[in-house]
């Protein structure tokens, strides 16, 4: 009598969470023999068969974040699958199908993922033919996109559907295929999950040294990531191992090893494992009160998580310990139980081992006639189960070639890809050293302009030394001329009355009319001294400047000049709404001083005309005469005539000086101030 049990294994430790790794527990018993199995399947959901599965729509990775929205889309499609995959596979595989008829992007990893959850529902239903078909597929598509992790998984999967059909060598050389993987990558957990199914292969074929060495490889694998619930199931493996050497002590040490890990950590589902392979034990020794509490446990344990294969397994190993305690009908009546539960789960291995018993049970009740007919479904549903498998590994053998000659145009593609490699080091070397040549010529170009930025700095040092040198001389020139009007004007007028007043107080026998006249004359003198002072006061700085603003003060200056004959002035202003700054005005009047006293003195100007304009932008000032004009470029001209003066005046104020003149024709002088500019200059 052969009998299979399958067991998720699930990653999280509390039983309220979904599985996202699958342990499956898989034994069979006889009189003398037992074997108790625990396969790792690398998918959310340990499939059914023993070895932890890998099936990459169940097994969704934290690490990876960067996915495009078709993988995205996969990974939800995946765990609402998970959600009913135990209790309605039908249902779970419906849901991922319908989810590949709306992928647009074949370039996508996810759709390796949903093909392998695909073929994980055909595993829970013990339809290898099946699984095998849509695991070949996963692995076309994680070739296509170079996803050597997820072809791990599948290989891995491959393997366990090899080992449960007895194909050895074929399951071995897809388990160290996926353990290569694994290990590249850096998949710890991975690597101790598919050594973990290496170890029950060879457990298997009794090579009992090879087992334990395997499985003691993923124990040190699982305790070095602190999985208490790798560690638990390894336990229970290397237990099993034990049992096939029939070390009684050594079994039933490392199975209550196993459940006391899973007890602390209140993982329920490994507790159940335990349980199962402490069942089998006590079975195969016949200890069959002890079997029967832990099968009735371990079916307790499986409702309370809602496991139905667990709960199937359980009852059917309830069934086979009244079996051999001869209480026939409560078999019959767990059997049945467990029959029906197999057919809702459309489990093919669980259903032929079903009708199995249901035949040993019908043999020892004498009833001859349904035993055959239950041991010829039995028979039939496992060599189904056997052809198909064998038939759809030949059908993907052409699959199988395929993805190795893929891997050889891989491997060539790689080789290919270090060529590039090295041409591109090349290149970025070249690169480097034409980025090292472009900074020392923008440093060379630095210097350059730092040195030009210094020539420069020196020489608008020496302009400002100039600027302050005529400003000066301006002033000096200022003062000598208001030493000069005082001396010759002011001076004369006060020695001239002084003199009249000496004579007066030195001859006092004069008669009183010649002493009356000098004091008029002297007071005449006075007088004039008195509006001498008048007019060099004005010049200096008119009243009417500081009282009515600059426009007012050039209307005055032009109304006095019209007064004679000799000079016509004219007058114009334009967008004058306030005053100015007096910094501004005065500099701008005295430049109007300095102008009309050239086109007086020098050009000999019958017409002088101003005009005065302001816009948002700037002040302008424009002064034209008819003179005899100058030579610009004479820089006698400008000295003489103070032009240097009104420019050092006006460049101090961020102003610009234009000069047109030429001989016998006149000149027009432009002044230029840009406000904002002078706002900060006052400031």
């Amino acid at each position: 009598m052969r009998v299979f049990y399958i067991y998720p294994y699930r990653a999280k430790r509390f039983y309220t969470k979904k599985p996202e790794t699958d342990l499956i527990f898989f034994f069979r018993t006889g009189k003398k023999t037992m074997l108790s199995v625990l396969f790792f399947v690398s998918l959310i959901t340990f499939i059914q068969s023993g070895t932890f599965l890998a099936a990459q729509g169940t097994y969704i990775r934290n690490s990876e974040s960067k996915k495009g929205r078709q993988e995205i889309y996969c990974d939800s499609v995946v765990k609402s699958a998970m959600v009913v995959l135990y209790s309605n596979p039908d249902s779970a595989r419906v849901i991922v199908e319908n989810a590949l008829k709306h992928i647009e992007d074949e370039e996508n990893s996810g759709i390796s993922r949903l093909y392998n959850t695909i073929g994980a529902t055909y595993h829970l239903q013990a339809n290898y033919g099946q699984a095998l078909d849509n695991y070949y597929l996963a692995v076309s598509y994680a070739l296509k996109m170079n996803d050597t992790i997820r072809l791990a998984d599948v290989y891995n999967n491959i393997g366990i559907v090899n080992l449960k059909t007895g194909n050895y060598k074929d399951a071995l050389e897809f388990f160290l295929k996926a353990v290569q993987q694994y290990e590249r990558s850096g998949l710890q957990r991975n690597a101790a999950s598919a050594y973990n199914n290496i170890g029950l292969l060879y457990n298997d074929i009794n090579n009992s040294d090879k087992a334990k060495q395997n499985f003691q490889i993923a124990l040190k694998g699982f305790k070095s990531l602190g999985d208490s619930i790798g560690i638990s199931a390894a336990l229970s493996n290397i237990g099993l191992m034990y049992s096939n050497t029939l070390e009684d002590d050594s079994t039933l040490s490392y199975f209550n090893k196993a459940a006391e890990i899973a007890r602390i950590n209140n993982n329920l589902y490994g507790l159940l494992i335990s349980y199962q392979g402490m069942a089998n034990f006590h079975l195969a020794k016949e200890s069959y009160k002890i079997a029967y509490y832990y099968y009735e446990n371990s079916r307790d344990y499986s409702r309370t998580i809602n496991q139905p294969y667990q709960e199937a397994f359980a009852i059917l190993g309830l069934s086979n310990v009244l079996l051999a305690e001869d209480k026939l009908d409560e078999a019959l009546k767990f059997a049945k139980e467990a029959s029906v539960k197999a057919d809702l789960l459309d489990n093919t291995v669980l259903r032929y081992q079903c009708h199995e018993v249901l035949s040993n049970i019908y043999e020892k009740k004498q009833d001859l006639e349904k035993s055959l007919e239950n041991y010829k479904i039995y028979s039939k549903l496992k060599d189904e189960l056997v052809n198909q498998t064998i038939l759809h590994q030949i059908y993907n053998l052409e699959i199988s070639t395929l993805n190795e000659t893929n891997a050889l145009q891989q491997l060539q593609i790689e080789r290919q890809r270090l060529s590039i490699s090295k041409k591109n080091n090349l290149l970025f070397f070249i690169i480097i050293a034409f980025a090292l040549l472009i900074i020392g010529l923008y440093l060379l170009y630095l210097n350059y302009k730092h040195i030009q930025q210094s020539k420069l700095q020196k020489t608008i040092i020496g302009l400002n030394e100039k600027k302050s040198r005529a400003a000066i001389e301006a002033e000096i020139q200022e003062r000598q001329r208001i030493g000069k009007e005082l001396h010759d004007g002011l001076g004369q007028m006060l020695s001239v009355a002084r003199l009249h007043i000496s004579v007066v107080q030195q001859k006092k026998h004069l008669p009183e009319s010649r002493k009356e006249e000098l004091l008029e004359a002297a007071i005449h003198s006075v007088d004039e001294a008195f509006n001498e002072l008048r007019n060099i006061s004005h010049n200096l700085a008119p009243s009417l400047l500081s009282e009515k603003g600059l426009e007012e003060a050039i209307r005055s200056l032009s109304n006095h000049i019209n007064k004679s004959s000799q000079l016509k002035m004219e007058f114009e202003a334009f967008g004058i709404t306030e005053g100015f700054d007096s910094l501004i005005e005065h500099t701008l009047f005295r430049a109007i001083q300095e102008l009309l006293n050239n086109a007086i003195t020098h050009s000999k100007a019958t017409i002088f005309t101003v005009q005065l304009i302001k816009s948002k932008s700037e002040i302008t000032l424009m002064v034209e005469d008819n003179g005899s004009g100058f030579n610009v470029n004479a820089i006698s001209n400008l000295t003489n005539r103070g032009i240097n003066n009104i420019r050092s005046r006006i460049e101090n104020l961020n102003g610009t000086i234009f000069i047109d003149s030429m001989t016998n024709r006149g000149t027009i002088i432009s002044i230029v101030l840009p406000t904002n500019k002078l706002d900060e200059k006052t400031k």
